[in-house]
């Protein structure tokens, strides 16, 4: 193989590892909440919106010459006060996206090495935040061989885990239609699509060499997308109503353990993979566009989810949700308002992307929309 496709590969994987991470595992749940129809009109306006975000992030990271993260690209070609704005929904963003996978990356690993080695849930789950968290502060090179490795046998464990639940599927389950909570799907749909972390640091795995970069950028969100929503609609077509908030329970119940152990490798090895490229690009984040010492980026990249685990958050779902759809959301209005002042500065020298900036403007709506709305609601459970 050639050093450009290795890179292609390479890069390519890393956006399908950052998408597929805890976030699909409440997928199914989400389904379960609203019923297929509906939660396929979500996934297909969110995942069309997430692919545009993507792009835009790719022609921000062409135009720059400098190596600048999300907030440093805000601050320079849209202004000051939107760097701070979106330093804030990105840090706090990351952030949540840890603490989730701590929760459930821990719960896995318990169903993995419980049997052998016995103790409690939250041991599992502080063991895997130290290790995780002690891996984040080295290379994205390194982490991202390991990205090719764990993608690969991701997609292999998706495989395996679609041919043993297939026939168990429940037509009956695919064509009910039960509303329960009409906009979950939004806020842990949004969450699970995006893969912005992994977009700037795609560049880097490419070299800065730029031939390549959307192209990765399609293979990686179409694979990442089509395994996510494949597997939300295979789980729930199982477990039904009794699909449960991390999808591996439900299948223990209906299809026994043997399944449950390898959706539970497959959580963790996603979770993982996942955890790490995040946490490094917080890291850089911190370094480059902060200037932060690397000890001290990383101190704070891994020290906070940890204390936020430590304090007593354990619900993922809720979690996930609120994150994806307000600061998943403010990020991606972001996005999307730095691709409309490049293209109206035209900074592009290279092939434009040549999306209108119709499109960027009703994305803002919705996601402007989408944002308010979960706002709403997570102050109304608070009051009553």
């Amino acid at each position: 193989m050639s050093k450009d496709n290795k890179e292609f590969w390479l890069a390519s994987a890393s956006l399908v590892g950052t998408i597929i991470g805890v976030g699909v595992f409440g997928v199914p749940y989400a389904i379960s909440r609203v019923g297929v129809v509906p939660a396929l009109a979500f996934f297909l306006v969110l995942g069309g919106i997430q692919l545009l975000q993507h792009f835009y992030l790719v022609e921000a990271a062409m135009v720059c010459p400098d190596k600048l993260r999300l907030p440093g690209l805000v601050g320079r070609y849209v202004g000051p006060r939107a760097r701070w704005v979106a330093a804030v929904a990105n840090v706090l963003g990351l952030w949540a996206g840890m603490v989730a996978y701590i929760i459930v990356g821990g719960k896995f690993l318990s169903v993995l090495l419980q049997p052998y080695l016995g103790g409690e849930i939250h041991h599992y789950q502080i063991a895997w935040a130290l290790v995780g968290s002690s891996l984040i502060y080295f290379s994205l090179k390194a982490i991202s061989r390991l990205g090719l490795v764990t993608v690969t046998a991701l997609i292999a464990a998706f495989m395996v885990i679609f041919a043993r639940a297939a026939p168990a599927v429940r037509f009956d389950n695919l064509l009910a239609f039960n509303i329960q909570d009409l906009f979950l799907p939004y806020g842990v749909l949004l969450f699970s699509l995006s893969g912005y972390p992994a977009i700037l640091e795609m560049e880097d795995i490419l070299e800065g060499k730029h031939r390549h970069y959307r192209r990765a950028v399609v293979v990686g969100t179409l694979t990442g997308a089509l395994l996510t929503i494949t597997f939300g609609l295979v789980v729930y077509g199982v477990t039904g109503l009794a699909t449960t908030e991390d999808a591996v329970t439900g299948l223990q119940n209906a299809l026994g353990g043997n399944i449950a152990q390898l959706a539970a490798l497959l959580g963790f090895v996603a979770i993982m993979n996942c955890f790490l490229r995040i946490g490094v690009n917080m890291r850089h984040t911190l370094q480059y566009d902060f200037k932060l010492r690397r000890f001290t980026a990383w101190l704070m990249t891994v020290g906070i989810p940890i204390g936020v685990y430590l304090i007593g958050s354990r619900s993922f779902v809720s979690m996930i949700s609120f994150s994806g759809a307000v600061f998943g959301g403010i990020t991606a209005i972001l996005v999307a308002l730095l691709y409309i002042s490049i293209t109206k500065k035209k900074l592009m020298k290279e092939k434009p992307l040549g999306v209108p900036l119709s499109w960027a403007y009703v994305s803002i709506i919705i996601l402007a929309g989408g944002a308010l709305i979960e706002v709403v609601q997570a102050a109304g459970k608070l009051l009553k």
